[in-house]
């Protein structure tokens, strides 16, 4: 929408300049897109009066004239075919620039001196529909300075309206909103309906009820011939971006531009009969004021004589009924026709109007009766013209009062996340041009008839964050000191992490910190999560609790455009505990694998992933951080994976996380196809790695020793091998598994392992006595746990 600024200060004038007024139009959600000036630079161009017009003796299509200019009489040679005695127009004097640069000099055309330059809008960059030099009114200041006397030293303001703010397409509206943010009074011009000096009226009758609640008919008649629109309304059209037409369509279109009611009028000598407000029938016809054949279709609303369409309700009129400069008896229609009987009929014809543009987006339907009155005025002020009574039509839906919303300002505080006075918030929404009645803490709010877009509390929330200004809302700004150096010789950072996923073949993916409720409970059953209070969808209802489900669903999205192998990692945060008060944050990594392992290849058979293959991308993970050796496995019962195939990621001893396959369920859950694997680490966890120590190469022998070693199957490799360490000591040096044999020879719930024994000592070469009481030793202790050699 473009708008006049000048003429908004008619209005309302708030102290403040014009950066400043699109500034905070912006901030309030009615985003300026740009600043125009109304017309470019010129200088000394004053209004002049040609006083006499001569051929002239050596051109046919020149005249030579006299202009006065308020103090002297210049003769001015000009080719106009306009030009003539008694004409007011635009005089560039000798010594004046126009647009682009030009100046204007004492000059010889064709042997006549020419003192100045009479100019057409065009040479003034200014619109016209008219060729020749601009034509001012009879009443034009001679001598005045042209800039000055038609206020061209304004600015043009460009907005960005939103769909649901429909009330702003307009001078009333724009200046009701300034009156808010600024809190200064508005200077509404004065209406006076003009009195009905005629008996002639036009009856209207609505048929279609629930698309035209109000339908208003005026007739004018005895309008006198018309020149042209007079030059501030013209001017004001044209800052807004609508082209002059006809005297009649021009106040219309202003009085739209006004006050945001589009209207139509009819040439009231060419309607058959009464008017109806009706639905078309199938295939009927209709030739638009842009001489376009419209085909209509039976949900299209129409305004209708007796005989046929002379309208598509709120979009165009037809052309037989259209006004022209010989219209002498005019039928003013102001009407609400709802968003829902205009919306997408316009863009089904290929017709782009103001109206259908404000219609479609809500137009207040009060306004008919004030916006008729300001046309009539109009009208019979500056045209001439008898009005006669206005007609109301019967028949349609009665208007209802909007709906009260209570607003109670402890939730508002709570979700403003700034207090704002139950008093202040009941003035700024008054005004607005609410109706507001207090109880305590608690607002009752009547939003005004023109304000669609305000029906629930959270709409009357936007509207205090707007007028309080959003730049408010801001977090307190402390002083910090920036400590510049290098991360510790032992911290494992996120970025080391990430490069070592990524070695592995993983991708990193990031995903929403906010999830659905029920996927959060298939991961952490039992566990209360943080709800959101204003949450954006909701599958986005709940702070998540792990990493794993924005990679399961990373992962599902993938299957279902069949990517044969999916591996992901991300680094987040978590959020654990029931309320944002109680909230622990914690950073963790979690990573998924599932497909094949390796893409389709002669060199090895495609196979899906297993556990041990997530397993030893993270065992490889945990050795590229330097936390290998303290690293053990024991089995867990965590619900989200399956039982046999689940471990928990020991430390040190301390539990850091978790590893396994997904439980049937939860890939039910997440829509998935198995088998997927999913691990996650505590960043806390292996966030610190121990220092590297040297040590210097032992220069004697390694030897190795083999036990074939009959284990009960629960009993973890992890648990085996600590107690083999633990009764090696010192010149135990690996511990390693290299068979697993499970059959005949073998007692049912138990299976042969074969181990590799690595001896060392650094300072001498190890003897078979002391090697063999070792192992009698090892053989020993394994006995606690149920563990014999196998014979």
């Amino acid at each position: 929408m473009l708008f006049s600024e000048n003429w908004l200060r008619t209005w309302i004038d708030p102290q403040v300049d014009t950066e400043e007024l699109a500034h905070r139009l912006t901030m309030a959600g009615l985003e300026v897109d740009a600043i125009e000036p109304a017309a470019p630079a010129f200088d000394n161009v004053v209004v002049g009066e040609v006083t006499s017009v001569r051929p002239h003796p050596d051109a046919d299509k020149l005249r030579v004239t006299e202009v006065f200019d308020g103090e002297t009489t210049w003769q001015v040679v000009c080719g106009a075919p306009n030009v003539r005695e008694g004409l007011r127009a635009p005089l560039a004097r000798v010594g004046a620039t126009l647009p682009g640069g030009m100046k204007i000099k004492k000059a010889k055309l064709r042997g006549e001196p020419s003192h100045g330059m009479l100019c057409g809008a065009d040479e003034l960059g200014l619109a016209s529909a008219r060729d020749g030099l601009l034509e001012l009114p009879d009443d034009a200041p001679i001598g005045r300075d042209l800039r000055e006397w038609l206020d061209l030293d304004d600015a043009v303001i460009e907005l960005g309206i939103t769909p649901n703010r429909g009330d702003a397409l307009s001078i009333a509206g724009l200046a009701q909103e300034c009156s808010a943010l600024f809190d200064a009074t508005l200077n509404t011009p004065e209406t006076q309906a003009p009195e009905a000096t005629t008996d002639s009226t036009r009856a209207a009758a609505i048929e279609a009820m629930d698309a035209c609640p109000v339908y208003l008919t005026q007739v004018i008649e005895d309008i006198p011939a018309r020149g042209d629109t007079d030059m501030q309304i013209a001017e004001r059209l044209r800052r807004a971006g609508v082209s002059t037409v006809e005297p009649i369509v021009d106040l219309l279109n202003y009085v739209m531009l006004e006050t945001g009611q589009p209207m139509h009028a009819f040439d009231g000598d060419k309607l058959d009969g009464d008017i109806r407000v009706r639905w078309a029938t199938t295939g009927e016809t209709m030739v638009g004021l842009n001489e376009q054949e419209l085909t209509l279709d039976d949900d299209c609303l129409v305004v209708a004589d007796a005989a046929h369409p002379i309208a598509l309700a709120g979009i165009i009129g037809s052309q037989p009924s259209g006004v022209g400069g010989s219209t002498g008896r005019i039928v003013l229609e102001a009407a609400h026709f709802t968003p829902e009987a205009v919306a997408g009929r316009a863009r089904r014809f290929g017709l782009t109007t103001d109206a259908a543009f404000r219609f479609e987006r809500g137009v207040d339907p009060s306004l008919p009766r004030a916006a008729l009155d300001r046309a009539a005025q109009l009208i019979t002020e500056l045209l001439g013209g008898r009005a006669g009574p206005v007609v109301e039509a019967s028949g349609g839906r009665e208007l209802t009062a909007p709906a009260s919303i209570t607003l109670d300002m402890g939730w508002a505080e709570r979700r403003l996340g700034l207090p704002v006075a139950t008093e202040r918030a009941a003035d700024l929404l008054t005004r607005l041009g609410c109706e507001i009645s207090t109880e305590g803490n608690v607002l009752t709010v009547v939003p005004p008839t023109r304000r669609f877009d305000l029906a629930i509390p959270e709409d009357l929330l936007e509207e205090l964050a707007r007028l309080i200004g959003y730049d408010t809302f801001r977090a307190p700004i402390t002083r910090m000191t920036p400590e510049i150096g290098l991360p510790a010789a032992t911290a494992n950072t996120t970025s080391r992490i990430g490069e070592l996923m990524a070695d592995r073949g993983y991708f990193e993916a990031i995903t929403y910190s906010f999830i659905d409720r029920d996927l959060d409970a298939v991961i952490t059953p039992g566990s209360t999560p943080i709800e959101l209070a204003n949450p954006i969808a909701s599958q986005m209802a709940v702070m998540r609790q792990s990493l794993w489900p924005g990679l399961l669903e990373a992962v599902a999205h993938n299957q279902k455009r069949q990517q044969p192998a999916i591996r992901l990692f991300e680094t987040g945060h978590r959020f654990a505990g029931s309320t944002a008060a109680a909230a622990r944050e914690s950073g963790e990594l979690a990573f998924v694998a599932a497909g094949h392992v390796a893409p389709e290849q002669w060199g090895q058979a495609t196979r899906s992933v297993d556990f041990y293959d997530i397993k030893g991308d993270l065992e490889d993970l945990l050795e590229g951080l330097g936390l290998g050796p303290a690293t053990r496995f024991q089995g867990s019962n965590h619900s989200a994976l399956h039982p046999g195939q689940a471990a928990e990621v020991l430390i040190d001893g301390q539990p850091v996380g978790e590893i396994g396959a997904l439980h049937p369920d939860t890939l039910k859950a997440f829509d998935l196809k198995g088998p997927v694997f999913a691990a996650r680490l505590s960043l806390t966890g292996i966030g610190e790695r121990p220092l590297p120590q040297s040590a210097s190469l032992s220069k004697f022998p390694r030897i190795r020793r083999d036990l074939a070693l009959v284990t009960p199957t629960r009993l973890a490799f992890s648990e085996l091998s600590a107690a083999i360490r633990a009764a090696g000591g010192a010149l135990l040096r690996d511990v390693e598994p290299f068979d697993r044999y499970v059959g005949e020879g073998v007692a049912e719930g138990h299976q042969s392992l074969a181990v590799k024994l690595v001896f060392q000592n650094d300072e001498r070469t190890l003897t078979d006595d002391e090697i063999t009481d070792t192992i009698n030793h090892i053989l020993e202790d394994l006995r606690q746990h149920d563990v014999e050699l196998r014979g």
